[in-house]
């Protein structure tokens, strides 16, 4: 069964590499971005069902991307679930404050991270 659009932002290459073919393994559509800025680009172009978002990156850090993208006019677009993906310590502190619906902490435990998605994608889709 195929699910929805994925927008990945993250900006360690071989981690956003291993997130990505896991997610085509479990046949889950996965657009990726290395920064919270490219990410902005591609959550307007493809309209993904859930994001999911680490915080620490260049240009433009996981903080920022929330900032803007609560602030786009397109309600579906500012509303798009995020999930945050971060080893920092404090993370839940900081998923809470961005209205993230779901952390995931690194290192990324892939089959919590499938069922996750697999959940935000079926209800955008009902």
């Amino acid at each position: 069964m195929s699910t929805g659009l994925v927008l990945l932002v993250e900006d360690h290459a071989d981690t956003r590499h291993m997130m990505e073919e896991y997610l085509r393994f479990h046949d889950i559509r996965v657009i990726s971005a290395d920064n919270g800025l490219s990410g902005l680009a591609a959550l307007r172009a493809h309209r993904p069902c859930v994001v999911l978002l680490d915080l620490s990156m260049p240009v433009m850090d996981g903080w920022r991307f929330r900032q803007e993208q609560q602030r786009l006019l397109d309600a579906a677009l500012a509303g798009t679930p995020v999930v945050v993906l971060s080893a920092l310590a404090d993370a839940p502190t900081h998923a809470d404050a961005l209205g993230a619906v779901d952390l995931i902490p690194k290192p990324i435990d892939f089959d919590r991270m499938i069922a996750v998605v697999k959940s935000y994608c079926a209800s955008a889709a009902e």
